[in-house]
């Protein structure tokens, strides 16, 4: 924080204001945090005065400031950068904070005493519906270009106009209130009681049992209350099918918060919302941070997804942001999912949050039954066994869709010399090049680094280069050899970039133009596919040895969230896994026991290892184009730690990361654990300040991730 000086009487500023200031000889925005008098012995004659007052009331409500200001203090970050994170795009670069306007048009009382046209007539009666008025954008969309009919019924004086906040366009079809079941009903119920409190509640519901219908009844009685509904989703591709449901059941103004929508839908959304505008938010990550007048009620769908936590920048969580904002407004948070994280489950063990169940699914639907295929008896050449293979042809030959699942894109993640064993791996980290076969390129998945697909072996010139593995790419491509009528689906990140890709390809899956969909997890999640009978899952088993301690609870979510695609209407599905070791004990746990024991079980071996969430981690990283440099400053974080740590914070390290390289820099880590948060704070509150002033802190980029979900 940085001290300015104003000509303004204190009076005239508020916290939370945005301004103009002159900061290194270029001007920037600022955010105004604190306030205070000149005093008479102060010299302030070095101090900077502020160029220009941006807000004439705050920008940032008292709430949303509080946690921004945990936020900087939890996760060790410059409030800067916090405040950069919560604000869109244009805000933060000094636009005004003011609402865009269009026409809106409104029935007068004069009646109608002469035979209207036929748009006209439509005109009207599409106003006798709407007694707030419709935009000229709704009409546009309702009725096509009718300004000369709007224009015409103004000068009659049968309607009025006026300018009001541009909306998001309604749905002009609402469904029938559906019917909830009585375990539905019941969480309702339990969650309404707690209307006017902080309670969290952990909504563990199986694949399909209708935690969006509990979603959309409890989000409607908020409404009627007069009350705003914080709503956040884990990917942008599950927000057009996930919004739709909500815009046909609930007459309301909903907005939607992602990287998706443009700069300036997303300041139109973000002021909606703060002025109490817009009643249900919609959001990705960083929706967490968007301002409420009134709030009801806070909802996170698959709570347990690692999305939630940012990765760079600022690495904060959603999930606990959302949580500090429930309790500071003093409302209900609701947290879904059929496979909650362990740190959740946790959390209900300690009766923090309060367990919610949904055990059946909606309708008929049947969980389906799980098999494994060992993998030995699998083609070479295409990878499937002939177990998968007449699965696929009996459920296709029964009209069905078919998903496949693999956690790979790309052609094949392996290009070798078959006559020196030479690899393609990048040059710029410690990884195999991916081949990408349809664009003819080898492509580094971890750093971007891309180049032409080699025809000769560069160590020996030979030309006998083959590929091994398989990819999304590579399955897509051997079914349509083996299934040559049917058609073949592929959904992952490199299907999905264009613009509205994602939604155009879930729309022809829903319409029945795919037969077979072959995907990575951002196929796995969410998605409501009631034709699909068969999923067949494909090369899972290294998650049964990473290094990566959570990568069992990992597998386990991301198995079940995709066997969960599998007869969810009125048609029975089943589901066959492909391993190489059918006989390992987390496989047969887990068809025997499903999801909620598997997790049971591994919360035990947590506790029983004090790792997290029992215990509470800080990782501190470094990286350098020098390998020693990024060691030898966390050696020197280490050594100051040490100076004064006490006996409930460990300190590991500074190792190397399991990828030493990416990106062509050298990266290394210290961990700092602690079976209480307080002491790890204090250490790190402690010595930040002074490591951050020592040289070798600005020859290497360092940060700090508190409660870490990614070690590799």
């Amino acid at each position: 924080m940085f001290d300015y000086t104003s000509d303004l009487p204190i009076s005239e500023w508020e916290i939370g204001a945005r301004v103009k200031i002159n900061f290194a000889n270029r001007l920037c925005t600022g955010i105004v945090v604190k306030l205070s008098e000149v005093k008479s012995d102060t010299d302030i004659t070095k101090l900077k005065a502020i160029e220009e007052k941006l807000d004439d009331k705050k920008l940032i409500p008292d709430e949303l400031m509080q946690t921004l200001l945990w936020v900087s203090r939890y996760y060790h970050h410059p409030l800067g950068e916090c405040f950069q994170t919560a604000l869109p795009k244009l805000l933060r670069t000094g636009k005004p904070a003011e609402l865009d306007k269009e026409t809106w048009w409104f029935r007068t009382d004069i009646t109608v005493d002469k035979k209207m046209g036929s748009k006209q007539q439509q005109c009207l009666d599409l106003l006798e519906d709407y007694a707030d008025g419709i935009s000229q954008s709704m009409f546009k969309q309702y009725l096509g270009n009718v300004s000369s009919s709007l224009k015409a019924l103004e000068t009659a004086g049968l309607i009025s106009q006026q300018q009001k906040a541009k909306l998001p366009i309604p749905s002009n079809e609402l469904n029938v209130d559906l019917i909830l079941n009585q375990q539905q009903q019941q969480i309702v119920e339990n969650v309404w009681q707690k209307k006017e409190e902080f309670q969290p509640f952990l909504l563990e519901g199986i694949t399909g049992s209708g935690k969006t219908e509990v979603y959309i009844e409890l989000t409607e009685r908020v409404l009627k209350t007069n009350k705003q509904v914080l709503i956040l989703i884990p990917e942008i591709g599950l927000t057009g099918q996930f919004v739709e449901r909500f815009k046909k059941r609930l007459n309301t103004t909903i907005v939607i918060l992602n990287s998706a929508v443009s700069d300036k839908e997303r300041k139109q959304a973000w002021l909606l919302a703060k002025q109490g505008l817009a009643n249900v938010i919609i959001g990705t990550r960083s929706a967490v941070f968007t301002p409420l007048i009134n709030p009801g009620l806070i909802i996170i769908d698959e709570e347990h997804d690692s999305s939630y936590k940012q990765q760079d920048g600022l690495r904060y969580h959603a999930r606990n942001v959302a949580l500090i904002r429930a309790q500071k407004y003093n409302i209900p948070i609701v947290m879904g999912s059929a496979t909650p994280s362990l740190e959740s489950l946790y959390q209900v063990k300690k009766q923090r949050f309060q367990l919610l169940e949904l055990t059946q699914r909606a309708g008929n639907a049947q969980l389906p039954p799980v098999r494994l295929v060992d993998n030995s008896q699998a083609n070479p050449e295409h990878g499937f066994s002939d177990v998968l293979l007449k699965a696929i042809k009996k459920h296709l030959d029964a009209g069905n869709q078919i998903i496949l699942f693999i956690n790979r894109r790309g052609y094949a993640p392996v290009l070798m010399c078959h006559d020196c064993g030479w690899q393609a791996k990048c040059k710029h980290c410690d990884a195999r090049m991916v081949v990408h076969q349809h664009r003819n390129i080898l492509f580094c998945h971890h750093c971007g680094f891309i180049q032409r697909l080699v025809e000769e072996c560069p160590e020996c010139e030979s030309k006998s280069l083959k590929s091994y593995g398989a990819g999304t790419e590579k399955i897509e491509q051997h079914l349509q050899k083996l299934f040559p009528e049917t058609p073949v689906i592929r959904v992952d990140r490199d299907t999905t970039q264009r613009v509205n890709a994602f939604s155009d390809l879930i729309a022809d899956i829903k319409q029945g133009e795919a037969r077979i969909l072959v995907g990575t997890q951002i196929l796995a999640k969410g998605h409501d596919f009631h034709d699909v009978t068969l999923v067949g899952v494909l090369d899972t088993d290294q998650g049964l040895y990473s290094a990566d301690f959570r990568a069992t609870e990992n597998l386990a979510q991301m198995i079940t969230q995709v066997t969960g695609r599998a007869g969810r209407g009125d048609k029975s599905g089943e589901v066959l896994i492909q391993t190489e070791q059918p006989a390992h004990i987390f496989w047969k746990n887990f068809i025997k026991k499903g999801y909620k024991k598997t997790a049971e079980s591994l919360l035990e071996e947590r506790i029983d290892m004090e790792l997290p969430p029992v215990s509470n981690w800080a990782v501190i990283r470094a990286e350098s184009s020098d390998r020693e440099q990024a060691t030898a400053f966390l050696q020197e974080f280490s050594a100051q730690c040490h100076q004064h740590a006490s006996e409930d914070v460990l300190i590991l390290g500074p190792v190397p990361a399991i990828m030493e390289k990416k990106g062509g820099r050298f990266r290394a880590q210290l961990l700092l654990s602690s079976a209480h948060r307080k002491p790890l704070h204090q250490l790190l509150d402690r010595h930040i300040s002074v490591i951050s002033r020592h040289k070798l802190a600005r020859k290497v980029r360092w940060s700090i991730d508190i409660d870490p979900v990614d070690l590799l």
